[in-house]
């Protein structure tokens, strides 16, 4: 395909859970030609398509831009690394498979910030667009989508044990998490069909490119917008060591996620003029909210040792793993066919909030020191821990460029717990999970805690071992958030203001990051923003 010499309607820049989504629909009007541009490779290794080797594929540089951050200031300079997935379906073929939409209040704020046509009751079809849901049809639930989902079912003693402690301590347990509770725990639903991880592109994309209209490049990364007259009319991208231009008749389309989007942007002369200007990039529009408003789920993670094999420690055994891969080549059952992340939900840092702040995931393994191979990253003895996310921090970063060297890694400042408020509110979540811990029902199986552990007894050591401990998540958005007003980065179609033809639709639109994983909530974006786009047209 000599792409730099055709001409697309629209051009979608990534794979992810939102550019597949957008692809795919846009490309279901054959009038319409569309180009997707993957930066990574091929989603082809076992690591991408079987759910128990999930917890490997982010630890292979090749697939994951590994962003690293600046120092974080609270955190005593610590520099940490954002994770995005750099291969084709980008985090949706790497992450844990949890399928939740977070509360429709959520939403709802969004609408009151001003930006109408996004409340919940707004967005909630496009979420049941996407989902064929294992339930009896409901108005919750889609069942016709393309994304089958399923209840996860790990079998593990200690997973059953952690949520009949979270059910005695005053937790209700759940059916459904994604049903508006204002606090549950219970069973993630999990997009693994027929025993194979069901991402962006295998749910959406796969199934569309045997149409005439739509086209896929991988290895090729978008480095800046053409902008012509004040309108969008193609990329440049490095392709196989080349740059090549391609060019866009109707509409591009930014689906690179809340760190790269902004920064194509930024290359392509839209963001804050006076950065611009000091990187000698032609300012096309000046628009300082680029970038900003980085937000992201912090996290820490509590370890504990286990008297008694009950976790999934017993599946990488000689005779575990013999069975395990027996069943899974038999039937696609069993232990290879979960995620590593199956038990878990919304929690409240304090019982008298209305609404849960906590997202909190039970890891049923301990994960070893890593390494180089996945056997390396094998627990070495039984354990279990917890991914204790804050699920609305006030903090804000941001991202920006560090030279106009478009293969240049951008800048990224967390500003997590830059506002005093998030490090009490995580140390409260995490100390109601170690009071859950402590509880009959699970602590019959715990030989000891060993993160932050037993010396750690009061809110202040607890927020100094968060301080030395804290980790981040594939969460990261709001960088491009739509608005209002023209001040905003985007108008409330996704249109970048202040350039014709051109749209960002993945997390980076979100003007505040919901409680909830990311997953669902993208591909959402993505089905609206292509229901906006063929309005327009």
């Amino acid at each position: 395909m000599r792409a730099d010499m055709e001409s697309w309607d629209y051009i979608v820049v990534g794979s992810g859970a939102a550019g597949s989504v957008v692809a795919a629909r846009l490309s279901e009007d054959p009038g319409n030609r569309v180009l997707v541009l993957e930066a990574g490779g091929s989603d082809r290794n076992p690591l991408f398509r079987v759910p128990g080797l999930g917890f490997a594929a982010g630890a292979v540089p090749r697939y994951n831009w590994n962003f690293a951050t600046q120092g974080i200031e609270v955190l005593g300079g610590r520099s940490m690394t954002i994770l995005q997935g750099r291969v084709l379906g980008g985090s949706s073929s790497m992450n844990g498979m949890v399928y939740t939409r977070g509360h429709r209040a959520e939403y709802d704020r969004w609408a009151e910030m001003g930006c109408e046509g996004w409340g919940f009751d707004d967005l909630h079809p496009y979420f049941r667009k996407s989902e064929a849901n294992w339930r009896a049809p409901s108005q919750m639930h889609g069942t016709e989508g393309p994304v089958r989902l399923r209840r996860a079912d790990p079998r593990l003693p200690i997973c059953d044990a952690f949520l009949e402690a979270a059910g005695a301590h005053g937790i209700e347990i759940v059916e459904d998490l994604n049903a508006d509770h204002a606090e549950g725990l219970g069973w993630y639903d999990v997009n693994i069909d027929r025993g194979l991880r069901l991402s962006a592109p295998r749910a959406y994309l796969y199934p569309a490119l045997d149409r005439d209209n739509l086209s896929l490049l991988t290895n090729t990364q978008v480095t800046r917008v053409v902008i012509e007259g004040g309108r969008a009319t193609g990329v440049e991208a490095v392709s196989q060591g080349q740059r090549v231009t391609f060019h866009a008749t109707c509409e591009v389309i930014l689906c690179a996620g809340a760190v790269m989007s902004p920064k194509v942007l930024m290359l392509s002369g839209v963001g804050p003029a006076d950065s611009l200007r000091q990187h000698g990039i032609a300012v096309v529009a000046d628009s300082p909210s680029v970038g900003a408003n980085f937000q992201n789920h912090p996290c820490y993670r509590p370890q504990w040792l286990c008297s008694e094999p009950v976790t999934a420690r017993r599946h990488v055994t000689a005779l575990g793993a013999a069975k395990a891969g027996v069943r899974y080549l038999l039937s696609r059952t069993g232990p290879l066919a979960e995620s590593f992340a199956s038990a878990g939900g919304f929690f409240k840092s304090d019982p008298s909030l209305d609404l849960a702040d906590m997202q909190v995931v039970m890891l049923s393994a301990l994960p070893a020191g890593g390494g180089a191979r996945i056997r390396d990253l094998l627990p070495q003895r039984h354990g279990f821990g917890f991914t204790i996310y804050q699920g609305t921090p006030y903090s804000r970063g941001r991202v920006s460029l560090g030279s106009a060297d478009p293969m240049a890694p951008p800048v990224v400042e967390t500003g997590y717990f830059s506002d005093p408020r998030d490090l009490p509110i995580l140390a409260a979540g995490v100390e109601r999970i170690r009071e859950i811990v402590r509880r009959p029902e699970i602590a019959k199986y715990v030989d000891r805690e060993i993160a932050p552990g037993p010396s750690v007894d009061s809110r202040g050591s607890l927020i100094e071992a968060i301080r030395a401990g804290a980790g981040t998540s594939y969460h990261q958005c709001g960088t491009c958030a739509f608005g209002p007003g023209e001040t905003a980065p985007l108008d409330l179609r996704l249109r970048v203001n202040g350039v014709a033809g051109l749209r960002v639709a993945d997390t980076s639109v979100m003007p505040v990051l919901p409680n909830a994983a990311l997953h669902a909530p993208t591909m959402m974006i993505g089905e609206k923003a292509a229901a906006l786009i063929l309005e327009d047209a």
